[in-house]
C-alpha cells in the first residue's frame, strides 16, 4: 500500500497574489518589461466564524488597501519560494517550478539596486510592500533597521537563502534566469561584505563568554538561514570567493554552541549574539545550516556543533515539553526556566530540518527518529494535544497559546490559535516536505499522543532520567524517548504493552548509536548512556 503524501500546497497557493508593481527607483526584477506581473504572499490569514480564511496584511488598515506595515513581506516571500523550490525538485511539479520562479521575481523586486556599490542600500532588501505594489521601507511600528533596506537584516538573510536555493534549482533548467539570480545573490553578498564581514574576527564579552561579533544582525539564527542559501549556491557554482564568506559566517555560528550534555544549554547553538543565557524557538535552523556547511566545505567544527545541538540539546528539548518560544538559564545550570511557553510551527519545523540535515550529513540514523519525534508536534504532540497541521487543506495553525489562567479540568494547558498565516503555513510545509522525503521520520511523526503513564518507571528511577512517551491509538505504534542528565550510565524499565517486537536504539551525546537491537515488547530494561538518549519503539503489524 502506498504511503500518503503529507505535503499539500493548497492553502499556500490561496495566499499567493499576482500583482504588477509600479515603477519605483532602485527596484526592478527579471524581465519586468516583458512580464510586468510578479507573485507575492499575503502575510496573515485570519480564520472567520464560518471556518473560511481571510488573507490580510500586517498592522491596521490606514487607508483604502493600505496597511501600517504592508500586505506582503520579503521574509515570507523568500521562504515561500523555498517551499516551491523544494517541492519542484522533489516531485518535478511544473506548477511549483512556475510558482518558485514568480515568487523569486517578486522577491528580487524588493531588493534595492543602485548605481553604486558604496550606497548603503545596495543589495539590501525592503521588508514591506502594499497591495498596489508600492514598497514601504518604514512600516509602523518600525523594525530595525529603519528604513528596512538601510542595513543587514533578517530579510536579507532569508533573501540569500531563497536566492541560493533558487540558483541551484534553475542553474541547468533555465540558465538565463539562473544568471539573474546569481547576479542578485552576489549583490546581497556584497552587502554582507560591507556590513558584516568587516567584523570578522572581532569578539565581544557577553555573559562572561567570548562571543562572535560578525553574525548577521547579531543572530546565529539569521546567519544560519543565510548559510542554507550560501551552501546551496557554493555547491552549485563552486565560487571560491563566496565559499570563504560561507566559512567565515559558519565560524561565527559554530562559536554560539555552548553547554555540555549535562548543563545549560546542553550543546545548543544559541540564537542571539548578545546573550549566552537565552534560547528561543527561532533558533532552530542554524544547525541545519552548519550541517550543510560541513557537506559543502568539510568544516568539522560546524559538523560537531550541528551534532551537539541535534543529539544533545534537542532530545533534552523534546522531553522538556517542546520548542517553547523562550527559555533562559545561566550557563552551567541543569534546568532552564520557560519565560514564554507559546509554541510555533517555526520552532517545530526548524528542529525537524536541523535533525534531518545533520542525519544526512553524518549518517547518524537515530537523528532521523528524533526528527520524527520533533515532527509529531504537527500531529498532536504539543501543549494543546491536537493537530497543528491539516493534510487535507495544507494549513498550519499560527501557534499554541498558553493562557494565563488555564481552564479548570482541561486535559491540556495549551490552546490552538487557529489563524493560519504565511509563516506558520510555510514552516509547516517545509516540515512536511522533509518528512515526505524520509518515510521513517514520517511514520514516527504520526505517533503523537502523549502517554504520561508510560513514563512512570522512569520517574521512579530519579531525576537523572527524563522521559517522553507517545502512542498512536489507531495503529498501535508506541515510542519512548529517554534522555539522561547523569554523568554515568543509567538503567530503567520501559513499559511497551503488547506482544510485538520492540526496537531499542542507544545513543551517546553526539548521536552515535552504541547499540541497536530488537526485543519483545513488555517490560524492557533500557540503558541510557551518560548525557545520551535511548529510543524504544514498537511499530504496528504490517
Amino acid at each position: 500500500m502506498s504511503r500518503a503524501v503529507l505535503t499539500n500546497l493548497a492553502h499556500l497557493d490561496a495566499m499567493r497574489v499576482r500583482l504588477t508593481p509600479p515603477l519605483q527607483p532602485g527596484h526592478t526584477t527579471f524581465r519586468l518589461a516583458e512580464e510586468p506581473s510578479v507573485e507575492v504572499v499575503w502575510t496573515y490569514a485570519e480564520r472567520l466564524p464560518d471556518g473560511a480564511y481571510l488573507p490580510c496584511g500586517g498592522g491596521p488598515l490606514v487607508g483604502p488597501d493600505r496597511y501600517a506595515q504592508g500586505a506582503f513581506n520579503a521574509d515570507d516571500i523568500a521562504r515561500a519560494a523555498v517551499v516551491y523550490l523544494r517541492h519542484w525538485r522533489s516531485t518535478g511539479a511544473g506548477t511549483s517550478r512556475s510558482a518558485a520562479r514568480q515568487l523569486l521575481r517578486g522577491l528580487c523586486f524588493l531588493q534595492t539596486v543602485t548605481d553604486s556599490l558604496d550606497d548603503p542600500r545596495t543589495g539590501n532588501v525592503v521588508l514591506w510592500q502594499q497591495p498596489d505594489g508600492i514598497l514601504n521601507p518604514s512600516g509602523e511600528p518600525p523594525e530595525p533597521p529603519d528604513p528596512s533596506d538601510s542595513a543587514e537584516s533578517a530579510w536579507l538573510a532569508r533573501t540569500i537563502w531563497a536566492l541560493g536555493e533558487g540558483y541551484a534549482a534553475f542553474r541547468d533548467d533555465t540558465p538565463d534566469f539562473a544568471r539573474f539570480l546569481q547576479a542578485r545573490i552576489r549583490l546581497a553578498i556584497a552587502a554582507l561584505r560591507r556590513q558584516v564581514v568587516p567584523r570578522y574576527g572581532q569578539w565581544r564579552v557577553v555573559d562572561e563568554h567570548a562571543t562572535p561579533a560578525w553574525l548577521i544582525a547579531d543572530g546565529a539564527d539569521l546567519t544560519g538561514e543565510a548559510l542554507l542559501g550560501l551552501a546551496a549556491y557554493v555547491e552549485a557554482s563552486q565560487d571560491d570567493d563566496v565559499r570563504k564568506i560561507l566559512e567565515q559566517l559558519a565560524e561565527g555560528v559554530t562559536a554560539m554552541r555552548t553547554g555540555t550534555p549535562w548543563t545549560w544549554p546542553f550543546g545548543a547553538v544559541l540564537p542571539y549574539g548578545l546573550s549566552r543565557t537565552v534560547w528561543h524557538g527561532w533558533a532552530g535552523l542554524a544547525p541545519a545550516g552548519l550541517a550543510r556547511v560541513y557537506e559543502v566545505a568539510g568544516d568539522l567544527a560546524a559538523r560537531d556543533a550541528a551534532l551537539a545541538d541535534a543529539a544533545s540539546f534537542t532530545p533534552h528539548l523534546l522531553v522538556a515539553g517542546g520548542p517553547d518560544n523562550l527559555r533562559i538559564a545561566p550557563p552551567g545550570a541543569t534546568e532552564s526556566l520557560t519565560i514564554d511557553g507559546v509554541q510555533l510551527a517555526y520552532g517545530a519545523q526548524s528542529r525537524v530540518e536541523s535533525l534531518l540535515a545533520t542525519a544526512h550529513a553524518t549518517g547518524r540514523s537515530s537523528l532521523s527518529t528524533l526528527a520524527g519525534i520533533a515532527g509529531s508536534w504537527f500531529f498532536g504532540n504539543n501543549p494543546a494535544g491536537a493537530p497543528m497541521y491539516d493534510p487535507a487543506t495544507g494549513r498550519t495553525y499560527d501557534g499554541v497559546d498558553i493562557p494565563d489562567e488555564p481552564t479548570p479540568g482541561a486535559p491540556h494547558r495549551g490552546v490552538i490559535h487557529r489563524d493560519a498565516g504565511a509563516e506558520s503555513t510555510i514552516h509547516g510545509l517545509l516540515a512536511m516536505l522533509a518528512l515526505d522525503a524520509d518515510p521513517h521520520a514520517a511514520a514516527i511523526a504520526r505517533i503523537a499522543t502523549g502517554e504520561p503513564e508510560a513514563c512512570r518507571e522512569t520517574a521512579a528511577a530519579g531525576a537523572d532520567l527524563r522521559c517522553l512517551a507517545l502512542s498512536d491509538p489507531l495503529r498501535g505504534a508506541q515510542l519512548t524517548l529517554l534522555r539522561s542528565m547523569a554523568t554515568s550510565t543509567r538503567a530503567t524499565d520501559v513499559l511497551m504493552p503488547g506482544d510485538v517486537p520492540a526496537t531499542v536504539s542507544v545513543n551517546d551525546p553526539s548521536g552515535e548509536e552504541l547499540e541497536h537491537y530488537t526485543t519483545t515488547a513488555g517490560r524492557i530494561r533500557a540503558l541510557v548512556p551518560a548525557g545520551g538518549f535511548t529510543i524504544v519503539h514498537t511499530a504496528p503489524p504490517t
